[in-house]
């Protein structure tokens, strides 16, 4: 657990809900976690809620993550595509569990250091949200997306609310390059036992585009309240329809050092029909290699 807790300090400063700022999607954890203005993926829904409104067709991901110290994720998106000039709607819920928490308490006891192991605990953390979107204009869309969390440790648990909002620019008639902006996590949460707990309110703004039919460049800037910013890029290159190869970076203004691969990810994705399957790595230095793998299922493309 204290390498874990190194981690998440590393992603979000101070504030509690910390499980929010480990990415979501495979694709996306790929690319660096620009993602904020990728458009026509619903695993996009925890970037930038105005994605949903730049589905060619409805999606569904499912997630799971094998991360360090007997921590897994289970996530799942789904985005219903309205038709054009239409209202497009969605849902998430993201679910993370620590395992086999090695319990101390007090011996009270002048020997020894005073601490003893009694079994081990586990601990949780959820998310569910509720997401629509829509055009503004031609060329703009805008997002929102209302959620409630949960955060549980033993016997202490907090509950809180937060809002996502979002839009995304299509900057051309092709809709090759687009701008993203978007707020995460604005809201409130009930105190942790005594402790007052702050939700990771955060800023994204990135930008992507295709200079060629088969590249995917992505860009974002990562501001959230308690850190100083981060700056992510991502590459996508697609040479056959069915294989795409990915990679990305991050570099945070401060960051505690887990060693030069740290800053990168990796990942490919397998495309069969109307499914497709994507996995992604990122190393932690010595917390080991964490290994992410998304399945999305596209549906029968909307005519209008």
């Amino acid at each position: 657990m204290p390498l874990i807790a190194v981690h998440l300090s590393a992603e979000s400063g101070t504030s509690g809900f910390s499980f929010l700022n480990i990415p979501v999607g495979a694709r996306a954890t790929a690319m660096g976690q620009a993602f904020t203005s990728v458009p026509n993926d619903v695993q996009g829904l925890a970037y930038n809620p105005a994605c949903l409104a730049t589905l060619a067709a409805s999606q569904v991901s499912f997630q799971h993550l094998t991360y360090v110290e007997e921590v897994t994720q289970e996530a799942v998106s789904y985005g219903h595509a309205g038709r054009q000039e239409g209202f497009s709607w969605g849902g998430f819920a993201n679910y993370l569990r620590v395992g086999s928490i090695p319990r101390t308490v007090s011996t009270l006891l002048p020997a020894g250091d005073g601490f003893t192991e009694s079994g081990t605990f586990s601990t949780y953390d959820m998310a569910l949200g509720l997401t629509g979107a829509a055009p503004v204009t031609e060329d703009l869309v805008f997002g929102s997306t209302l959620k409630v969390l949960r955060e549980s440790l033993v016997d202490a648990a907090s509950n809180g609310a937060a809002i996502d909002v979002g839009a995304i620019y299509q900057a051309n008639d092709e809709r090759s390059w687009n701008l993203g902006l978007a707020l995460l996590n604005l809201g409130t949460a009930s105190r942790f036992a005594d402790a007052a707990v702050k939700l990771p309110a955060t800023v994204r703004a990135g930008v992507s585009g295709q200079p060629f039919a088969q590249w995917l460049f992505s860009a974002d800037y990562v501001r959230r309240q308690d850190t100083k910013g981060e700056f992510d890029v991502g590459a996508e290159i697609t040479p056959v329809r069915m294989l795409s190869l990915r990679v990305g970076y991050r570099y945070a203004i401060t960051r505690p050092d887990l060693g030069t691969l740290s800053d990168f990810s990796g990942g490919f994705g397998i495309r069969l029909k109307s499914c497709s399957i994507d996995y992604a790595f990122v190393p932690l230095g010595d917390l080991g290699l964490t290994h992410r793998v998304s399945l999305n299922i596209r549906f029968k493309r909307l005519r209008d």
